[in-house]
């Protein structure tokens, strides 16, 4: 594939410092609504309004009742003055993966805190917020489960995230909405896939684990970087986003450094469209493009790529199918082709079932593929617990050879306030 130059913009860099941590209730309407992001969901916007609809649904009880209720009051006391949402996670996962030449184990928790805060505008239909999340990172042994990888014959990772690289601020980062919210900006430090290439079953903490559903290995995203990016959305069910951020490294080096002098960069713009599909139902269709400019003192390669993903709505409320199709040039992306298919269907309102097959070959070795499937089951215990098991089964040579069929059984639990 040759390389394409991709539309850019060049925005500034804003930082912002936040204090306190206390959230609002879903039912407010002081608050200009949020923008409307196209982010993962578990970025901070999603998260919070999942959170809020649990914590109101008189159906689901509360592991800590008293304790629940009373802190939930006292939040909502203290955020009618300062405008400011902010959400507390701990998610924890374990993961075996057995072969018939090795079985090993890895586990590894996550504890996040997020905000999003209104600044102003909301009387003029312009409201700027900022957000920004921090978070501690770390393996409950030797080894988390993002460094299975290293450790087996697999191509691409079983889990998006979950990893021991500690004490983080991967986002701090600006958002404004202009022209009636139809032209979103968003500027400072924040990781560019939380707001591309993203479906409705994309979350290594709510659906799928493995990396090929809860992320794309044939895209080189930064792990985190400085930069911005604009979205516009149309009143005729189209949208176009592009954005520009430097590298603080890779995939392979989870690093924040809120440094600006990298100058390896990474550029991407997407284009949807939102449409009736087969009975009416909702659809969408979405195109990236992507390239990134590496460099020598940090080892990061230039690539480019592009991923095709189609979303549609199943018969029952709450189901949704996924399917994709990316292909990208150069080593910095794991995968150099990618296919696959998910489903998932909601059951009880919170719960949520999912199934999945996925085809890679490796960027490093064209000859080498590797399948998988995937099913798992994630269950709302109460409003801030959840836990969800989970299956994968692999199939294929990884890139030293090794057995073809490897299975990688999980267990995931969430607590959210």
């Amino acid at each position: 594939m040759r390389k394409k130059t991709i539309l850019y913009c060049i925005l500034s860099v804003v930082l912002i410092l936040l204090c306190s941590a206390v959230s609002v209730s879903a039912n407010e309407s002081f608050l200009s609504p949020a923008p409307a992001e196209e982010e993962t969901s578990d970025a901070i916007g999603p998260s919070i309004e999942r959170r809020n609809a649990l914590g109101y649904d008189p159906t689901r009880h509360s592991l800590f009742p008293d304790f629940y209720y009373r802190y939930r009051s006292w939040q909502e006391s203290v955020a009618r003055k300062i405008r400011l949402e902010t959400i507390f996670s701990y998610d924890m996962l374990g993961q075996g993966y057995a072969s018939r030449e090795q079985s090993i184990g890895a586990s590894s928790g996550d504890a996040t805190i997020s905000g999003r805060w209104l600044l102003f505008g909301q009387k003029y239909n312009r409201p700027v917020y900022a957000s920004f999340r921090l978070r501690h990172r770390h393996a409950y042994g030797d080894r988390a489960p993002s460094r299975l990888i290293n450790d087996t014959g697999l191509i691409w990772k079983t889990i998006d995230g979950f990893t021991d690289a500690g004490l983080q601020i991967p986002n701090v980062y600006v958002s404004q909405e202009l022209m009636d919210g139809k032209l979103k900006l968003h500027y400072g430090q924040f990781s560019i896939n939380s707001f591309f290439d993203n479906h409705k079953l994309r979350s290594s903490k709510r659906y799928f684990f493995n990396q090929i559903f809860s992320d794309n290995p044939s895209i080189a995203f930064p792990s985190y970087g400085a930069g911005g990016l604009a979205q516009w959305k149309d009143d005729r069910n189209w949208d176009v986003s592009i954005a520009v951020s430097n590298m603080q490294g890779t995939d392979e080096e989870e690093r924040v450094s809120l440094s600006l002098d990298s100058s390896a960069l990474f550029y991407n713009v997407q284009g949807g469209l939102n449409f009736a599909g087969r009975e009416n139902r909702n659809a969408r269709v979405q195109l990236l493009a992507w390239q990134n400019k590496g460099n020598q003192e940090e080892h990061i390669s230039d690539g480019s790529g592009v991923s095709l993903t189609l979303e549609h709505e199943g018969r029952t409320k709450g189901e949704q199918f996924v399917a994709r199709y990316a292909f990208s040039e150069g080593e910095e992306a794991r995968v150099d082709q990618l296919f696959m298919i998910g489903w998932g269907r909601e059951i009880r309102r919170y719960d949520h079932v999912g199934l999945g097959f996925g085809l890679g070959r490796s960027s490093l070795k064209n000859s080498r593929w590797q399948g998988l499937a995937e099913v798992y089951y994630r269950w709302q215990v109460t409003k801030e617990f959840m836990l969800t098991p989970d299956l994968q089964i692999i199939v294929g040579e990884g890139l030293e050879g090794g057995d073809t069929l490897q299975l990688v059984a999980g267990l995931r639990a969430g607590i959210t306030f």
